[in-house]
């Protein structure tokens, strides 16, 4: 039997007692659910999983698709994504610098990612932890004015607007090919999103692919992102999740935004996860 332990903070709950390497009846995945709904971001530890087992039960969540970083896909399973700092025989087995900064995931898309799902094979006692933050929260803590204020705007997503910037700043990556460009244009979406199943609202937002707001001059539009962004990643709406080997780790991209702290790692200790992405709804 499956039990549920609310993680102490604005979001967060842990689940034992569920075996992912076998089919999750309904009744299980219906609390799984029902509790990825409620706390945005669910944990379940203990798991020992093969790459088809991690694709299926991700497949419980929704549609899949590859990342739009073909080079770090796990060999024969473009559902999966490597993360990881580890260099064999000099080449490294997976993206080290993945998400190190905060945004949601895929929301340079016309269809943003509906979940996130990670899988750790391998991680270090300490260091490489993820970062939370609950911009359903976030938008509650708004003043009124604020919220009447937003109300309506667009802001501008892109992915090359943070990758390309790493890839100078860092040299881990390359830069993105006129393929991977042309696959990933601006995209616009609400300001505030409201959430497809809960109806709940949230601040849809993040430093990392928004790159302005649609109608605004870049100076007022960058100093409204920015007091935006110090709103919700005050510590009222934050939590950091320490990584334990075997976990999974699946969060609600339509209502949090999340931050790697891989940069911050030392380089001697490994971290391996498996990564799928799970399709979503074009926000409203």
């Amino acid at each position: 039997m499956i039990s549920l332990n609310d993680i102490e903070g604005p979001l967060g709950v842990r689940i034992s007692g569920c075996d992912l390497s076998r089919s999750v009846d309904d009744a299980d995945f219906r609390v799984i659910h029902e509790a990825f709904l409620g706390r945005h971001v669910v944990s379940l530890a203990g798991q020992r999983l093969t790459p088809e087992q991690l694709i299926d039960f991700s497949r419980r969540l929704g549609p899949l698709e590859p990342h739009i970083l073909a080079q770090h896909h796990l060999a024969g399973y473009p559902e999966i994504i490597v993360l990881s700092n580890i260099v064999e025989n000099g080449q490294p087995l997976g993206l080290a610098d993945a998400g190190t900064y905060w945004h949601s995931d895929i929301s340079y898309k016309a269809r943003p990612s509906r979940t996130t799902v990670l899988y750790a094979l391998e991680v270090p006692a300490e260091g490489g932890d993820t970062l939370f933050a609950n911009l359903e929260a976030a938008y509650q803590g708004l003043s009124a004015p604020m919220k009447d204020r937003l109300d309506g705007l667009q802001a501008i997503h892109n992915y090359a607007y943070r990758h390309d910037r790493l890839a100078c700043e860092t040299g881990i990556r390359s830069p993105l090919t006129a393929a991977q460009l042309a696959e990933t244009p601006a995209v616009t979406h609400p300001i505030v999103r409201t959430h497809p199943e809960t109806g709940r609202k949230a601040l849809y937002i993040n430093p990392g692919f928004t790159m302005g707001i649609e109608g605004l001059a870049e100076p007022e539009g960058k100093s409204l992102m920015q007091e935006l962004f110090d709103h919700c990643l005050k510590p009222e709406y934050c939590y950091r999740y320490h990584w334990e080997q075997g976990d999974v780790v699946f969060w609600d991209n339509a209502s949090v935004m999340h931050s790697a702290t891989t940069q911050t790692l030392d380089p001697g200790k490994r971290r391996l996860i498996w990564r799928t992405i799970v399709s979503g709804e074009e926000p409203v």
